[in-house]
């Protein structure tokens, strides 16, 4: 059963300060508390009436709530909004009505606003070629587990980005990695106008790993940790740069084990096809002990 709007603000000064931000049309920051079938003011055909409809309450700096209904938190149609309970959202305040008492907010419009700004700065960066330049601040919004893209959402606009543009080297279940409502980093990659998409990369962001590569060559040993040992593919090693990369066992060397911390000398890079191997020289922490289940009945 839905419930009334309980009063937004709880004094005078509070209600001020909500005014203002109205007046200034901030974008204001707050954290989704809570998801529910709300009875609200909502305007229809140009009317205000009192609706059952799905609400997203806000919590402010201070305990000052805010409403946000769900026509007003995105352009996107959701089957619900309970996903981004717990998420931080950006928003302007929208309407206060004095009679209910309540502060109505929408994150659509404050996306609008960014989403305006956003386009003008990539015209510019396109135009000089300088991507490559910005780095910017997105919100993990979704992933589609079939194609692996995955969905960010950076100044109020949504872009994607493929599996490839996820980090270097071997990535291992992605969908563990990729959680709605993370901030990360990325770069644009390139923008459609036509299709109004714009593709982005997380990756882009970092010190490509291959660079680091050639200085651990002229080491003596490095270390790494294995990661698979396949009958097929053979053994993977993962080096402190966090990259994966293929790994040999000398005859003379006992066969790894997931796990096993090794030590490895770096033995062929190939950049151009994302492709290096090492070679086990040493075990410096001993041998991982798999543990024998049916020990005990020789005990």
């Amino acid at each position: 059963m839905s419930e009334l709007l309980k009063q937004s603000w709880n004094n005078e000064e509070e209600l001020s300060a909500l005014a203002k931000m109205q007046r200034n049309r901030e974008v204001v920051e707050g954290v989704v508390r809570s998801v529910g079938v709300k009875k609200m003011p909502v305007e229809t055909n140009g009317r205000m009436e009192t609706a059952e409809v799905e609400v997203a309450i806000f919590l402010l700096p201070g305990g000052v709530k805010a409403y946000c209904p769900a026509n007003e938190f995105s352009d996107h149609q959701y089957s619900s909004l309970i996903g981004f309970v717990g998420t931080i959202q950006e928003f302007i305040i929208d309407r206060i009505d004095l009679e209910q008492k309540v502060a109505i907010v929408s994150v659509r419009q404050a996306d609008e606003m960014k989403k305006d700004l956003f386009w003008e700065e990539l015209d510019y960066l396109e135009k000089n070629e300088a991507f490559d330049s910005k780095v910017y601040e997105g919100v993990i919004s979704g992933f589609n587990p079939e194609k692996e893209n995955i969905f960010v959402r950076v100044n109020g606009t949504d872009c994607f980005m493929t599996r490839y543009d996820w980090d270097y080297g071997r990535i291992r279940d992605l969908a563990s990695q990729v959680e709605r409502g993370t901030k990360i980093q990325v770069k644009v990659q390139r923008v459609d106008r036509e299709r109004n998409m714009i593709h982005v990369s997380r990756k882009a962001t970092f010190e490509d790993p291959f660079d680091k590569l050639e200085e651990l060559r002229d080491e003596g040993a490095v270390a790494g940790k294995v990661t698979e040992v396949h009958p097929i593919h053979g053994i993977f090693i993962k080096l402190d740069i966090g990259l994966e990369v293929k790994g040999m066992k000398p005859r003379d060397k006992e066969e790894p084990d997931v796990g096993d911390i090794v030590s490895c000398k770096v033995r062929t890079i190939d950049k151009a096809k994302r492709h290096c191997k090492v070679v086990i020289i040493g075990y410096p922490r001993g041998k991982k002990k798999l543990k024998n289940i049916g020990s005990f009945l020789f005990e």
